[in-house]
Formats: structure tokens, C-alpha cells, sequence
């Protein structure tokens, strides 16, 4: 047998385990061949049966969700190659919301290979001795310029001749040449100011790194409206709010999006299966997160709703949304963005909502 169908049946034997602890009635024994049921009838597979908690959802729920990979085929087919260009170039983005007076946050330099070919309007750095000689002290965030899911992120402190970073503290000349070593891999790196959350988000998370909102919007005949929300939830020492299916260890809470009201927030029991828990205190802090409100909430729809307008090539966004104490920051515009983890947020498909937007089969 080779690795790879030993690697599914691991995946089906772990999610028969999940769903037989579920069991709580003689009614519910059926969930014994669930996960085979949920593949061959509704296309999801053994991680998606348990991430998505589906012994939880009535079965006739089962078809409103979606899988994140046709999903994505499908917005790919129907969005212009402009837009997904802009929304995939983190530095043709900044400029596109400088040019519409979006509330974004400030490059302070791209740091790319001297033949690259890049628009103009941020300082470029080709070098590590450019970057030492250029970035003045302070707090600052880098992420590729073209990247996800908080890969290749992180958050650095310069003081000086000193660099602070979560691995500890180096020379900057040291810094700037392991820098520049991604960027020679051909990652080439954007530089920004740390951003700092609301006084509030900072309380309940404990920590000085940036959690983010995500809001869905759909645009059809020139009205927009928000399908869904979540919110990431930094925990323990991460610099990056990704959830990653839960292997982060960060958190993930649904929101109401009418009131910008924490619903439930999960997070994974054991990072090696997704199998979910809510929780209602945050595992730090100890800040009740149940009920907590979003500061900001109705500006930050009127935001979103704002964005969306100045991409009608788009006809859905997921954008990603901080929140400060003064103001509430585009930080990222996402054409395919992850289906699976608003499902999986508020245990609820979201066929139903995207259908009218999208041609898709339930």
C-alpha cells in the first residue's frame, strides 16, 4: 500500500474515532460511517467532517458547505485577471488604496532584486547594507509581498545597531543579510510600521501583535452587502493572527455581523487533527470572549463596503481589517479567500449565502 492511501485511511480512521465520541444515542450510531457517507455523498473529506464538526449540524445542513479548493477554482474563473492581480501584489494594493483614499497602512520600503519590476511611489532596497543604512529605529511588521496564511511574516524591533526579533536579539547588519537571503530565494518583502490594536483587542488577547477581522462582501448590481465575519485571535508568543486550520494555535471566533458581536470561539484540541473546541475565556488573558463587541464595528463595514466600490471587478472580497484606537486600517483585499474557515468559524455552510453571487452546485 503506498504512503498515500495509508495517509487517507489514517485520515478516515481518525475522523470515524471523532465521530464515535460524538455518539450520544442509540439514534446517532449511524455517525459510525459518516465520514464515508459525507465523502461519497457531499464531497468533503475526513479532515473536513471534523474541522467543520458536522456531527454537530443537522444532516440536512450538510450540503450548504463547501469545499475550499472548488471554491476557490470557482472565484478564479470568474474574477479578472486585474483584479486578482491587484489583490495578490500587496504593493500594487497599497497604492491602489492611496490612490482612493482607503485607510491602509504605510510601506515604509520593498525590499526586491535590482532587476525586479515593480511600480514606483515606495522605496526599493536591493541590498542588506541599503536596509541598514535606510530603516530608521522602530517597530515594524515584513510579509512577502505576494504571500498567505502568514507565511514568511514576522515583526522585528530595531534600536540602533541592535535587532529584536521573536528569535532573539542580532546585529542589523546580521538581520538585514538573512533578510536579503529571501528575498535573493525570490520572495521579495514588504516593510511596514507595526500596526497596534484597540486598546480593548490588546486586553483580550495579551498580546502587542495584531489580530485581525476578516469581512466577506458581495457586490451584485452595485449593492454590497457582508455575507459573514471572524475574527483571529493571537495566542500565547505568535506574531501572526493565521489560523491555519487550527495548527497555529491561534483562535477563531465567529461574528455577528450586524453588531460586530463575538459569537463562539474555537480552536484545536490537538494540532496534529482539527478536531475543534469552543472555548470561552481566552487562554491567556482570561478575557471573556463570549459576547465580547468589535470596537468599530459600523465603521468598519463602511469601510469594507467603501473598498469593495473602488474594485467592482471583484464581485466578492474577503478583506482583512485592523482595528486601532483611532482608526480602523485596510490591511489586505483577498479575491480567493478561505471558505473553509468562515464555515468552520460559525459551523455553518455557506452555500446558501455565496450561491447568488456564483454558479455553484449544492
Amino acid at each position: 500500500m503506498s504512503n498515500k492511501w495509508i495517509c487517507v485511511l489514517s485520515d478516515y480512521i481518525q475522523a470515524t474515532c471523532y465521530a464515535c465520541s460524538q455518539i450520544r444515542s442509540i439514534s446517532e450510531l449511524w455517525l459510525i460511517v459518516a465520514p464515508v457517507y459525507c465523502r461519497l455523498k457531499y464531497g468533503l473529506g475526513a479532515r473536513d467532517f471534523t474541522i467543520y464538526q458536522l456531527p454537530r449540524v443537522a444532516l440536512r445542513e450538510w450540503s450548504q458547505f463547501l469545499q475550499n479548493e472548488p471554491f476557490k477554482r470557482i472565484l478564479a474563473s470568474q474574477a479578472s485577471a486585474y483584479g486578482r492581480q491587484l489583490a495578490d501584489d500587496k504593493h500594487a494594493f497599497y497604492q491602489h488604496c492611496w490612490q482612493h483614499q482607503l485607510p491602509t497602512p504605510q510601506l515604509t520600503c520593498l525590499l526586491c532584486a535590482p532587476d525586479s519590476e515593480q511600480q514606483q511611489g515606495t522605496p526599493q532596497l536591493h541590498s542588506a547594507d541599503q536596509l541598514c543604512q535606510f530603516l530608521p529605529d522602530g517597530q515594524y511588521f515584513v510579509k512577502p509581498q505576494r504571500g498567505s496564511h502568514g507565511q514568511h511574516a514576522f515583526a522585528f524591533v530595531r534600536h540602533g545597531d541592535a535587532v529584536i526579533t521573536a528569535q532573539g536579539r542580532s546585529r542589523i547588519q546580521s538581520f538585514a543579510h538573512q533578510v536579503f537571503q529571501r528575498v535573493r530565494s525570490g520572495i521579495p518583502l514588504i516593510v511596514q510600521p507595526q500596526l497596534v490594536n484597540h486598546p480593548s483587542i490588546r486586553q483580550l488577547t495579551g498580546s502587542p501583535h495584531l489580530s485581525t477581522i476578516r469581512v466577506v462582501t458581495a457586490m451584485e448590481q452595485g449593492e454590497i452587502r457582508a455575507i459573514g465575519s471572524f475574527f483571529r485571535i493571537i495566542n500565547g508568543n505568535n506574531q501572526t493572527d493565521s489560523f491555519c486550520h487550527g495548527s497555529s494555535g491561534n483562535l477563531i471566533a465567529a461574528v455577528d455581523v450586524q453588531e460586530g458581536r463575538l459569537l463562539s470561539t474555537k480552536c484545536v484540541c490537538n494540532k496534529g487533527w482539527p478536531v475543534m473546541a469552543e472555548i470561552s475565556l481566552h487562554p491567556r488573558t482570561g478575557v471573556t470572549l463570549q459576547n465580547f463587541m468589535l470596537p468599530r464595528w459600523q465603521e468598519v463595514l463602511a469601510t469594507v463596503f467603501t473598498a469593495h466600490k473602488t474594485m467592482p471587478f471583484l464581485k466578492t472580497i474577503g478583506w482583512d481589517v485592523a482595528v486601532s484606537a483611532d482608526m480602523v486600517w485596510v490591511v489586505e483585499a483577498n479575491w480567493r479567500y478561505d471558505i473553509d474557515a468562515l464555515q468552520v468559524a460559525h459551523t455553518k455552510g455557506f452555500a446558501a449565502a455565496i450561491k447568488p453571487f456564483y454558479a455553484i452546485r449544492t
